[in-house]
């Protein structure tokens, strides 16, 4: 984890993740970029002075954008750690997956406003996308956290084989942060699965775990929104990982518009690791 992506649009939330990701770049020796988007009217990068004068409003905007990040810059720097910035006029879905394989970046971290909807660029919706096209893990953040102390970490999944890879990613955040792991299970009405046959998959994922697994549960709901908020306020979970299906959306587990809702509506930090 060399590189880490800071998605930002200068808000409270985006501020929030930015102390989150120092705290991490802090334990890994990595360096931060901090990417922001600037919507223009016209081909922006190719202007020539005579033309930038042309679109004065812009011109303000992209100054003080550029006037904000290096705040961001120097405020990191302060805090011993190396950063870097960009100002991105490309409005496509997968801009921010471009940036980050462009520049071999390992690992995202981005605040989200999530349903609340302030009118700010980053909203519950973009942190969603990011999630389901991003190539790298995706760290979550909502609400102001002194610092990135989490000592449960709920891993939700049908834990068939093709989650063992990410699985073996979540341990390894598990041990940077000294946290336990939850296996879960959530069994609905419409995919019920027999118990004896969860167990046995779980089997694997717990030696996995090792020292670091806490316990594994087979939660019975109506909803998979309804049973991991549950078992998250029942068991005092302090962050949601869960693995996704590359420009797919995620596995059974969170199928569909799930993925959008878990980001979406969860306070709690939520990381994903891509299949």
């Amino acid at each position: 984890m060399k590189k880490i992506l800071v998605p930002t649009d200068f808000s409270e939330c985006a501020n929030n993740a930015t102390d989150i990701a120092i705290d991490i770049a802090k334990h890994y020796g990595a360096q931060l970029h901090f990417y922001h988007f600037v919507s223009v009217p016209i081909d922006w990068v190719h202007l020539d002075f005579a033309q930038n004068a042309m679109y004065p409003d812009v011109t303000d905007e992209v100054n003080r954008v550029q006037k904000e990040m290096k705040k961001l810059v120097q405020y990191v720097e302060k805090k011993g750690v190396s950063a870097y910035s960009y100002v991105d006029f490309d409005n496509s879905t997968g801009a921010v997956g471009k940036y980050a394989k462009k520049n071999d970046i390992t690992f995202i971290v981005m605040g989200s406003h999530g349903a609340k909807g302030v009118q700010e660029f980053f909203l519950g919706s973009n942190a969603q996308k990011v999630v389901r096209y991003s190539e790298v893990p995706v760290l979550i953040v909502k609400s102001k956290l002194e610092s990135l102390k989490v000592n449960d970490i709920l891993f939700v999944s049908d834990f068939q084989e093709e989650m063992t890879k990410p699985f073996e990613n979540v341990v390894m955040f598990a041990t940077m942060l000294g946290a336990k792991i939850h296996l879960v299970y959530l069994n609905t009405p419409s995919d019920f699965q027999r118990s004896w046959t969860i167990k046995e998959r779980m089997e694997s994922f717990e030696k996995l775990a090792s020292g670091h697994f806490a316990k594994s549960e087979i939660v019975n709901c109506l909803f998979l929104e309804e049973g991991m908020e549950k078992y998250c306020e029942k068991n005092h979970v302090g962050m949601i990982a869960m693995a996704t299906h590359h420009r797919k959306g995620l596995s059974r587990t969170f199928l569909g518009s799930l993925t959008e809702e878990v980001v979406n509506h969860m306070d709690i930090p939520v990381v994903s690791f891509p299949i």
